[in-house]
């Protein structure tokens, strides 16, 4: 059995206190432990109990840290275990975190591929946002339903060869150039071919 000797702030974070045991610094400590678990000075505990302590501060701080890593930017379960993998953190507190993330709605790979594709489907074809979006950890089955659903796919096409052939005259060079540039952007060869069709009899911007 071990002592709390001294409990106190620490001066740069004042969410984490330092224990003491036995007169000995043990280790930094969640505020949020200290009150669960009423640690205070004179308390006795054993070394189950601090490993558990140690265990549950390490999951505090790592949820922390991922929690702080999306608040700029929505991030996919896959991104969330590589960044806490290169923090150092076990593979247990990781899923820990993930799966808490998740429950408090931090987490939705369905909503961020939706968004995903919403943003960019003003960019990319269907090819292109599949390979981001399995780049970025997401399910095959979520990218199948996401790209099923997304009307916004209809016209991409449209609006990319718009958008490339502004100010351009429309010649047989133009026109390879752009079937090159629309499959490089992930387009598929039907739609490449009804577009470049469209240029071609003038007809691209036809109600």
């Amino acid at each position: 059995m071990s002592e709390i000797t001294r409990l106190e702030i620490q001066k740069n974070n004042p969410n984490r206190a330092n224990l003491y045991l036995d007169e000995k610094f043990f280790s930094g400590v969640s505020l949020e432990l200290c009150i669960k678990h009423h640690l205070k000075v004179g308390k006795e505990i054993d070394d189950a109990f601090l490993s558990e302590l140690i265990l549950e501060d390490e999951r505090v701080k790592a949820f922390d840290k991922a929690i702080n890593y999306v608040s700029s930017t929505m991030k996919t379960s896959k991104q969330i275990r590589d960044y806490l993998k290169k923090k150092d953190y076990n593979p247990n507190t990781i899923e820990y975190v993930v799966d808490k993330m998740k429950e408090y709605k931090y987490l939705d790979d369905e909503q961020y591929a939706r968004a995903f594709v919403s943003s960019c489907s003003n960019k990319y074809g269907k090819h292109k946002l599949m390979s981001a979006l399995k780049s970025k950890g997401v399910a095959e089955s979520i990218i199948e339903k996401v790209l099923e659903d997304g009307s916004e796919l209809k016209d991409s096409i449209d609006k990319v060869a718009e958008k490339y052939m502004k100010n351009k005259d429309v010649s047989p060079m133009v026109l390879a150039k752009l079937s090159r540039f629309l499959y490089s952007r992930g387009f598929e060869f039907d739609q490449i071919n009804s577009c470049v069709n469209r240029y071609k009899s003038g007809t691209m911007f036809d109600e």
